[in-house]
């Protein structure tokens, strides 16, 4: 698995952005990663009088659904921001800032873990996987969810390609792992085996983004997003209207009878057992 060259620049990167965009992501990818849940729930198992962990919790959408299901929850997230808004939403679970990496309980607290979204905005996924492994219950089970790698047919391959025609991918930010890195399923499953865990299964989620003008994905990276929004502010003045001219043009093929723009983002959800 790949991690960050400079863990503590990349993690420092990804706090302030989340501190700044935290409302954001809430008000635009809430609609969408919102659409992921159910499939997380039935790969981790959640029932009644279960205690749950929601790693990198975000507005606590994963939280709140595991307490509908009778469940304890507890959410933690690395950006204080982020735990204000999760507490808003869900005052039935508990929140705590902590980091992914470290996670602050002892070995086998959890009978389930999930992590929408997380493993690819943390500076060492193998680390984050392994710690959730190590809160997990014997027999219980985590949830991780990731986008589907860029396709033509994809808003990342969308968003991507543009910034590949026209735009430069080498801009001075802090090094990263592969955002991409688990978006196959053989590397995801792959990813689960190496930290230990057993019975993995891959389940890939259709899911689309519903945006009301072909502007809309360009608006919702600028005010919700963190690599790739940062990736966009990089580019010159010039570059940058060349790429959104480019992905407002390729926002057509999305065009539904409705009026609205319904852009595909496919998700894998991965699990594996203790």
């Amino acid at each position: 698995m790949e991690s960050s060259r400079d863990p503590t620049a990349f993690r420092e990167f990804e706090h302030a952005g989340w501190e700044a965009v935290s409302a954001g992501y809430e008000q635009h990818f809430g609609r969408l990663t919102t659409q992921t849940v159910p499939a997380m729930l039935a790969a981790a198992r959640i029932d009644k009088g279960m205690d749950v962990l929601d790693v990198c919790t975000g507005p606590g959408m994963l939280a709140r659904a595991a307490l509908k299901r009778g469940a304890r929850a507890v959410g933690l997230d690395f950006s204080g921001g982020v735990i204000k808004i999760a507490r808003r939403n869900v005052p039935g679970a508990e929140f705590q800032e902590g980091d992914a990496q470290a996670l602050p309980f002892s070995p086998n607290s959890f009978d389930a873990v999930m992590c929408g979204y997380g493993i690819i905005h943390v500076p060492d996924p193998q680390k984050a996987l392994s710690e959730m492994h190590r809160v997990l219950k014997p027999g219980g089970y985590l949830a991780a969810s990731v986008w589907e790698a860029p396709k033509p047919t994809n808003g990342f391959g969308l968003l991507f390609g543009a910034i590949k025609k026209h735009g430069n991918l080498d801009v001075p930010l802090p090094h990263g792992p592969d955002f991409f890195q688990f978006s196959e399923p053989e590397k995801l499953r792959a990813a689960f085996e190496a930290c230990g865990f057993a019975d993995v299964a891959i389940k890939i989620v259709d899911q689309s983004w519903a945006v009301g003008e072909p502007s809309g994905l360009i608006t919702a990276i600028l005010e919700g997003g963190v690599r790739a929004r940062a990736l966009l502010l990089a580019q010159t003045e010039d570059v940058r209207k060349a790429i959104c001219t480019m992905i407002v043009g390729g926002m057509e093929q999305f065009h539904s009878a409705d009026g609205t723009y319904r852009v595909p983002m496919p998700a894998l959800v991965g699990s594996g057992k203790k």
